[in-house]
């Protein structure tokens, strides 16, 4: 078996694309036995936040892909000891960011003014939710049938789904469409507290046989999928699923039009779309 990956980045409607405030990133092992991925929605209301979900996507994703290296691999919760790698990766470099955005500012003769250094010094703030992916082991000679394996951590109101013949087998961490609020959990770019952090942090593990889907989406599309009765009986997976099959610009005017009929907030969107399928 092997995967077949799609993403898709959406800006609301009125935005360009380098204004998206949503991110993603993907990695897949050396040997394609591990597929790491990740999403991120900036907090609009925190300066660079799309930079900052960015620098985080990418972060969880080679902190994951390390802790997949080390004796053991990863543990089924989630360790500070991983939390401070993934800190290490994002926060600690986020100061080293902003040195650079200013110096760039200061170049275009746009220096930082008085009313956005408050900004930068309280920092910014995203959700995050990320996804390991492990390939089934070489079968055992009783041929027994062996799946590949989920593990994700979520911070916030960005999504997983898993999907089996269209029909949601697992919603993570949001289990509703009323779980959507105004204020989700977010992780900051000024947050240096692990264990704080790794309190607040939503863990789940799942098995994936062949023809399963994992989604990660961000809140307006995820909120989207829940608010559809019928994600439960394959109406609303299959309809993702089939427009995420023709192409991006197909897929960004179903968005589109989703948020001209008030079905979807104009919000930026973000989609992995990974599916498991059987070689040959």
């Amino acid at each position: 078996m092997s995967l077949d990956v799609q993403r898709f980045l959406v800006p609301k409607t009125g935005s360009s694309p380098d204004e998206c405030e949503d991110a993603i990133d993907i990695s897949l092992s050396p040997d394609a036995s591990s597929l790491f991925a990740a999403v991120s929605d900036g907090a609009s209301e925190s300066l660079l936040a799309g930079a900052w979900a960015r620098q985080l996507v990418h972060g969880a994703v080679v902190s994951m892909a390390t802790a997949d290296e080390e004796p053991g691999g990863q543990e089924d919760g989630l360790s500070e000891a991983f939390v401070e790698d993934l800190l290490a990766r994002t926060v600690d470099q986020w100061d080293g960011y902003i040195s650079d955005y200013q110096a760039e500012r200061a170049a275009r003769g746009r220096p930082i003014t008085w009313y956005e250094q408050p900004g930068l010094d309280k920092g910014a703030f995203a959700t995050l939710i990320a996804v390991h992916m492990r390939a089934p082991a070489v079968p055992e000679a009783s041929g027994a049938v062996r799946c590949w394996t989920w593990r994700a951590f979520a911070l916030g109101d960005s999504c997983l789904f898993h999907l089996r013949d269209d029909r949601l087998v697992a919603s993570f961490p949001i289990t509703d469409s009323h779980g959507f609020g105004i204020t989700p959990q977010l992780l900051g770019s000024r947050n240096r507290d692990a264990g704080l952090i790794t309190d607040r942090v939503s863990t789940a593990t799942g098995e994936l046989h062949t023809g399963d889907e994992l989604l990660l989406a961000t809140d307006a599309l995820a909120a989207w999928l829940l608010s559809h009765p019928e994600i439960d009986s394959g109406g609303a997976g299959k309809q993702l699923g089939n427009l995420a099959d023709l192409d991006h610009e197909l897929f960004t005017e179903w968005v589109r039009s989703e948020r001209d009929k008030s079905r979807m907030r104009n919000d930026d969107v973000a989609l992995i779309r990974m599916r498991v399928k059987t070689e040959g």
